[in-house]
Protein backbone atom coordinates (compact mmCIF):
# COMPACT_ATOMS: atom_id res chain seq x y z
CA UNK A 1 0.00 0.00 0.00
CA UNK A 2 1.04 3.52 -0.42
CA UNK A 3 0.59 6.34 1.38
CA UNK A 4 -2.60 7.37 -0.76
CA UNK A 5 -4.29 3.93 -0.07
CA UNK A 6 -3.46 4.09 3.81
CA UNK A 7 -5.23 7.67 4.02
CA UNK A 8 -8.16 5.85 2.51
CA UNK A 9 -7.99 3.41 5.05
CA UNK A 10 -7.65 6.19 7.98
CA UNK A 11 -11.15 7.60 6.05
CA UNK A 12 -13.18 4.11 6.23
CA UNK A 13 -12.23 3.74 9.84
CA UNK A 14 -12.69 7.48 11.61
CA UNK A 15 -16.60 6.17 10.38
CA UNK A 16 -16.21 3.29 13.25
CA UNK A 17 -13.04 3.90 15.46
CA UNK A 18 -11.75 6.92 17.36
CA UNK A 19 -8.20 7.46 17.32
CA UNK A 20 -6.58 6.32 20.07
CA UNK A 21 -4.26 8.31 22.47
CA UNK A 22 -0.54 8.85 22.37
CA UNK A 23 0.74 10.31 26.15
CA UNK A 24 4.34 10.97 27.32
CA UNK A 25 4.71 8.87 30.09
CA UNK A 26 6.98 10.68 32.88
CA UNK A 27 8.01 7.61 34.78
CA UNK A 28 9.25 6.08 32.21
CA UNK A 29 10.69 9.50 30.32
CA UNK A 30 12.97 10.33 34.06
CA UNK A 31 13.84 6.85 34.65
CA UNK A 32 14.97 6.05 31.13
CA UNK A 33 16.59 9.36 30.49
CA UNK A 34 14.70 9.70 26.92
CA UNK A 35 11.33 11.59 26.06
CA UNK A 36 8.86 8.34 26.04
CA UNK A 37 5.75 8.49 24.09
CA UNK A 38 3.17 5.81 24.78
CA UNK A 39 0.27 5.31 21.75
CA UNK A 40 -2.08 3.27 23.34
CA UNK A 41 -3.77 1.03 20.74
CA UNK A 42 -4.87 -1.35 23.97
CA UNK A 43 -7.87 1.28 23.68
CA UNK A 44 -9.54 -0.03 21.11
CA UNK A 45 -12.55 -1.97 21.26
CA UNK A 46 -10.48 -5.44 21.24
CA UNK A 47 -7.74 -3.82 23.29
CA UNK A 48 -5.15 -4.14 20.13
CA UNK A 49 -4.33 -2.67 17.04
CA UNK A 50 -5.77 -5.90 15.11
CA UNK A 51 -9.22 -3.76 14.71
CA UNK A 52 -7.43 -1.08 12.27
CA UNK A 53 -6.71 -4.31 9.55
CA UNK A 54 -9.53 -6.81 10.53
CA UNK A 55 -12.51 -3.81 9.64
CA UNK A 56 -10.52 -2.22 6.82
CA UNK A 57 -9.70 -5.37 4.97
CA UNK A 58 -13.39 -6.68 5.48
CA UNK A 59 -14.83 -3.13 3.98
CA UNK A 60 -13.12 -3.91 1.04
CA UNK A 61 -15.08 -7.58 -0.23
CA UNK A 62 -17.73 -7.15 -2.43
CA UNK A 63 -21.18 -7.88 -1.97
CA UNK A 64 -20.36 -11.67 -3.23
CA UNK A 65 -17.24 -12.27 -1.14
CA UNK A 66 -18.70 -10.80 1.94
CA UNK A 67 -21.76 -13.82 1.74
CA UNK A 68 -19.05 -16.50 1.12
CA UNK A 69 -17.19 -15.08 4.44
CA UNK A 70 -13.91 -15.40 5.49
CA UNK A 71 -11.60 -17.43 7.11
CA UNK A 72 -8.05 -16.38 8.70
CA UNK A 73 -5.80 -18.56 11.90
CA UNK A 74 -4.19 -16.39 14.74
CA UNK A 75 -2.87 -16.50 17.65
CA UNK A 76 -6.11 -14.01 19.02
CA UNK A 77 -5.55 -10.59 18.41
CA UNK A 78 -5.74 -10.86 14.62
CA UNK A 79 -8.39 -12.97 14.80
CA UNK A 80 -10.53 -10.74 17.09
CA UNK A 81 -9.77 -7.81 14.88
CA UNK A 82 -11.25 -9.61 11.40
CA UNK A 83 -14.00 -11.24 14.14
CA UNK A 84 -15.09 -7.54 15.04
CA UNK A 85 -14.96 -6.71 11.46
CA UNK A 86 -17.36 -9.38 10.31
CA UNK A 87 -19.82 -8.24 12.64
CA UNK A 88 -19.78 -4.93 12.41
CA UNK A 89 -20.05 -6.03 8.14
CA UNK A 90 -22.16 -8.63 8.59
CA UNK A 91 -19.59 -10.76 7.43
CA UNK A 92 -19.59 -14.91 8.15
CA UNK A 93 -16.31 -15.56 10.16
CA UNK A 94 -14.36 -18.37 10.96
CA UNK A 95 -11.02 -18.13 13.05
CA UNK A 96 -8.28 -20.76 13.15
CA UNK A 97 -6.26 -20.92 16.93
CA UNK A 98 -3.29 -22.77 17.50
CA UNK A 99 -3.62 -25.02 20.66
CA UNK A 100 -2.37 -23.16 24.01
CA UNK A 101 -3.82 -19.80 22.67
CA UNK A 102 -5.19 -17.77 25.81
CA UNK A 103 -8.42 -18.04 26.68
CA UNK A 104 -8.78 -14.35 26.95
CA UNK A 105 -8.14 -14.33 22.91
CA UNK A 106 -9.98 -17.57 21.94
CA UNK A 107 -13.14 -16.20 24.32
CA UNK A 108 -13.43 -12.87 22.69
CA UNK A 109 -13.39 -14.45 19.33
CA UNK A 110 -16.37 -16.14 19.90
CA UNK A 111 -18.10 -13.38 21.39
CA UNK A 112 -17.42 -11.37 18.71
CA UNK A 113 -19.56 -13.69 16.55
CA UNK A 114 -17.21 -15.94 15.15
CA UNK A 115 -16.64 -19.42 14.53
CA UNK A 116 -13.62 -20.71 16.31
CA UNK A 117 -11.50 -24.20 15.46
CA UNK A 118 -8.69 -25.09 17.66
CA UNK A 119 -5.97 -26.85 15.50
CA UNK A 120 -2.25 -27.35 15.46
CA UNK A 121 0.23 -26.63 17.26
CA UNK A 122 1.76 -23.47 15.80
CA UNK A 123 0.72 -20.41 13.77
CA UNK A 124 1.83 -22.18 10.47
CA UNK A 125 -0.43 -24.86 11.19
CA UNK A 126 -3.15 -22.51 11.89
CA UNK A 127 -2.53 -21.01 7.98
CA UNK A 128 -2.62 -24.77 6.41
CA UNK A 129 -6.00 -25.38 8.18
CA UNK A 130 -7.62 -22.10 7.28
CA UNK A 131 -6.41 -22.72 3.74
CA UNK A 132 -8.28 -25.87 4.48
CA UNK A 133 -11.30 -24.45 5.32
CA UNK A 134 -11.27 -21.97 2.61
CA UNK A 135 -11.00 -24.31 -0.27
CA UNK A 136 -13.76 -26.69 1.42
CA UNK A 137 -16.33 -24.13 1.82
CA UNK A 138 -15.70 -20.97 -1.06
CA UNK A 139 -14.66 -18.99 2.03
CA UNK A 140 -11.94 -16.08 1.71
CA UNK A 141 -8.75 -17.10 3.02
CA UNK A 142 -7.00 -13.78 4.60
CA UNK A 143 -3.65 -14.48 5.99
CA UNK A 144 -2.08 -11.40 8.22
CA UNK A 145 1.43 -10.50 6.55
CA UNK A 146 0.21 -11.23 3.12
CA UNK A 147 -3.12 -9.14 3.33
CA UNK A 148 -3.07 -5.63 1.64
CA UNK A 149 -6.17 -4.24 3.69
CA UNK A 150 -5.01 -5.51 7.07
CA UNK A 151 -1.09 -3.75 6.33
CA UNK A 152 -2.84 -0.50 5.32
CA UNK A 153 -5.34 -0.38 8.37
CA UNK A 154 -2.40 -0.93 10.33
CA UNK A 155 -0.49 1.81 8.73
CA UNK A 156 -3.02 4.47 9.93
CA UNK A 157 -1.20 4.12 13.29
CA UNK A 158 1.86 6.06 11.18
CA UNK A 159 -0.36 9.13 10.33
CA UNK A 160 -1.80 9.38 14.01
CA UNK A 161 1.48 9.00 15.50
CA UNK A 162 3.27 11.85 13.13
CA UNK A 163 0.22 14.03 13.78
CA UNK A 164 0.64 13.93 17.32
CA UNK A 165 4.31 13.26 17.56
CA UNK A 166 6.02 15.09 13.94
CA UNK A 167 9.57 16.05 15.63
CA UNK A 168 9.53 11.79 16.80
CA UNK A 169 13.21 10.60 16.98
CA UNK A 170 12.11 6.85 16.94
CA UNK A 171 9.21 4.84 16.38
CA UNK A 172 9.39 1.43 18.35
CA UNK A 173 6.70 -1.59 16.99
CA UNK A 174 6.76 -5.20 18.17
CA UNK A 175 7.54 -7.34 14.76
CA UNK A 176 5.18 -10.82 14.24
CA UNK A 177 4.74 -11.58 10.78
CA UNK A 178 5.83 -8.32 10.04
CA UNK A 179 2.52 -6.40 8.61
CA UNK A 180 2.22 -3.91 11.68
CA UNK A 181 6.21 -2.20 10.98
CA UNK A 182 5.59 -2.16 7.27
CA UNK A 183 2.33 -0.31 6.93
CA UNK A 184 3.44 2.16 9.80
CA UNK A 185 6.84 2.16 8.24
CA UNK A 186 4.89 3.30 4.76
CA UNK A 187 3.08 5.73 6.45
CA UNK A 188 5.70 7.25 7.88
CA UNK A 189 8.79 7.29 5.77
CA UNK A 190 6.63 8.71 2.53
CA UNK A 191 7.03 11.74 4.88
CA UNK A 192 9.50 11.63 7.39
CA UNK A 193 12.38 9.49 5.55
CA UNK A 194 14.51 10.55 8.86
CA UNK A 195 12.22 8.65 11.76
CA UNK A 196 13.65 5.60 12.64
CA UNK A 197 12.06 3.00 12.39
CA UNK A 198 12.97 -0.05 15.14
CA UNK A 199 11.40 -3.19 15.37
CA UNK A 200 11.36 -6.20 17.99
CA UNK A 201 10.96 -10.00 18.05
CA UNK A 202 11.25 -12.23 20.93
CA UNK A 203 14.48 -14.50 20.50
CA UNK A 204 12.98 -17.25 20.46
CA UNK A 205 10.65 -16.55 17.11
CA UNK A 206 13.43 -14.80 15.48
CA UNK A 207 12.37 -15.05 11.93
CA UNK A 208 11.98 -11.71 10.33
CA UNK A 209 14.68 -10.67 12.37
CA UNK A 210 17.06 -12.56 10.46
CA UNK A 211 14.88 -12.31 7.35
CA UNK A 212 15.76 -8.41 7.20
CA UNK A 213 19.59 -8.87 8.16
CA UNK A 214 20.34 -11.56 5.15
CA UNK A 215 17.98 -9.96 2.89
CA UNK A 216 15.67 -13.15 2.46
CA UNK A 217 13.46 -14.79 3.73
CA UNK A 218 14.30 -16.81 6.35
CA UNK A 219 11.73 -19.86 7.78
CA UNK A 220 13.13 -20.92 12.03
CA UNK A 221 11.87 -24.45 12.99
CA UNK A 222 9.94 -23.23 16.42
CA UNK A 223 8.46 -19.93 17.83
CA UNK A 224 8.29 -21.51 21.34
CA UNK A 225 7.51 -17.69 23.02
CA UNK A 226 4.71 -16.48 25.44
CA UNK A 227 4.37 -13.81 23.02
CA UNK A 228 1.50 -14.96 21.02
CA UNK A 229 1.53 -12.02 18.92
CA UNK A 230 5.17 -12.77 18.25
CA UNK A 231 4.73 -16.27 17.68
CA UNK A 232 5.59 -17.05 14.00
CA UNK A 233 8.09 -18.71 11.89
CA UNK A 234 8.01 -16.95 8.95
CA UNK A 235 7.97 -13.32 8.10
CA UNK A 236 4.48 -12.90 5.41
CA UNK A 237 5.48 -12.87 1.97
CA UNK A 238 4.01 -9.11 1.48
CA UNK A 239 4.91 -7.87 4.70
CA UNK A 240 8.65 -8.57 3.96
CA UNK A 241 8.81 -7.14 0.76
CA UNK A 242 7.37 -3.90 2.14
CA UNK A 243 9.60 -3.83 5.11
CA UNK A 244 12.87 -5.03 4.12
CA UNK A 245 13.80 -1.57 3.03
CA UNK A 246 12.10 0.87 5.61
CA UNK A 247 13.22 -1.07 9.21
CA UNK A 248 16.54 1.05 10.11
CA UNK A 249 16.82 -1.52 13.32
CA UNK A 250 15.52 -4.96 14.11
CA UNK A 251 15.90 -6.26 17.89
CA UNK A 252 15.33 -9.18 19.66
CA UNK A 253 14.57 -9.48 23.43
CA UNK A 254 14.21 -12.65 25.64
CA UNK A 255 11.37 -13.86 27.25
CA UNK A 256 12.44 -12.58 31.09
CA UNK A 257 13.02 -9.37 29.52
CA UNK A 258 9.21 -9.09 28.40
CA UNK A 259 8.20 -10.71 31.72
CA UNK A 260 10.46 -8.48 33.87
CA UNK A 261 8.97 -5.18 31.71
CA UNK A 262 5.29 -6.67 32.40
CA UNK A 263 5.52 -5.05 35.56
CA UNK A 264 7.15 -1.77 35.38
CA UNK A 265 4.72 -1.23 32.44
CA UNK A 266 2.20 -1.81 34.75
CA UNK A 267 3.67 0.65 36.68
CA UNK A 268 4.32 3.88 34.49
CA UNK A 269 0.92 3.36 32.36
CA UNK A 270 -1.55 1.69 34.72
CA UNK A 271 -2.05 -0.85 32.17
CA UNK A 272 -0.96 -4.65 31.70
CA UNK A 273 1.05 -5.27 28.75
CA UNK A 274 0.74 -8.73 26.90
CA UNK A 275 3.26 -10.30 25.80
CA UNK A 276 4.20 -8.62 22.63
CA UNK A 277 3.96 -4.77 23.51
CA UNK A 278 5.98 -5.77 27.18
CA UNK A 279 8.31 -6.34 24.25
CA UNK A 280 8.81 -2.98 22.96
CA UNK A 281 9.02 -1.79 26.15
CA UNK A 282 11.85 -4.71 27.07
CA UNK A 283 13.88 -3.15 24.11
CA UNK A 284 13.08 0.98 25.31
CA UNK A 285 14.62 -0.24 28.83
CA UNK A 286 17.18 -2.40 27.69
CA UNK A 287 18.49 0.32 25.33
CA UNK A 288 17.95 3.33 27.42
CA UNK A 289 21.30 4.18 27.54
CA UNK A 290 22.30 4.28 23.61
CA UNK A 291 19.15 6.26 23.11
CA UNK A 292 19.85 8.60 25.62
CA UNK A 293 17.44 12.39 24.77
CA UNK A 294 15.92 10.88 22.29
CA UNK A 295 11.89 11.00 21.61
CA UNK A 296 10.64 7.63 20.87
CA UNK A 297 7.34 6.62 20.46
CA UNK A 298 6.68 3.32 21.68
CA UNK A 299 3.28 1.42 20.45
CA UNK A 300 1.47 -0.31 23.50
CA UNK A 301 0.10 -2.92 20.89
CA UNK A 302 -2.06 -4.79 23.00
CA UNK A 303 -3.32 -5.63 26.30
CA UNK A 304 -5.10 -8.94 26.12
CA UNK A 305 -2.71 -10.86 28.46
CA UNK A 306 -5.42 -12.41 30.21
CA UNK A 307 -5.86 -13.67 34.15
CA UNK A 308 -3.68 -16.66 33.64
CA UNK A 309 -0.85 -14.29 32.05
CA UNK A 310 -1.47 -11.72 35.52
CA UNK A 311 -0.88 -14.70 37.62
CA UNK A 312 2.21 -15.99 35.80
CA UNK A 313 3.17 -12.38 36.37
CA UNK A 314 2.90 -12.48 40.19
CA UNK A 315 4.49 -15.81 40.15
CA UNK A 316 6.99 -14.41 38.27
CA UNK A 317 7.67 -11.38 40.98
CA UNK A 318 6.90 -13.81 43.98
CA UNK A 319 10.01 -15.94 42.10
CA UNK A 320 12.33 -13.06 41.72
CA UNK A 321 11.57 -11.50 45.03
CA UNK A 322 12.79 -14.60 47.23
CA UNK A 323 15.48 -15.85 45.16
Amino acid sequence: PTLADITKARQFLNQHLSPTPMYRSAGFSETLGLDLNVKYENFQPIRSFKVRGGLYTMSLLDEERRAMGVTTASTGNHGQGIAYGGGELGVPVTVVVPHGTPGVKSDAIRRLGAELVVHGETIADGFARSREIAEETGMVYIEDGEDFGLMAGAGTIGLEIMEDLPDVDAVVLPVGGGNLIAGVGTAIKATHPDVRLIGVQASNAPSVYRSWQEGRTVTTATCDTFAGGLATTYPGGLAFDVLKDRVDEMHLVTEEEMKRAIPVVLEHTGFIAEGAAAAVFALCMREAVSWRGRRVAALFSGGNLGMDGVREMVRYLDERSSA
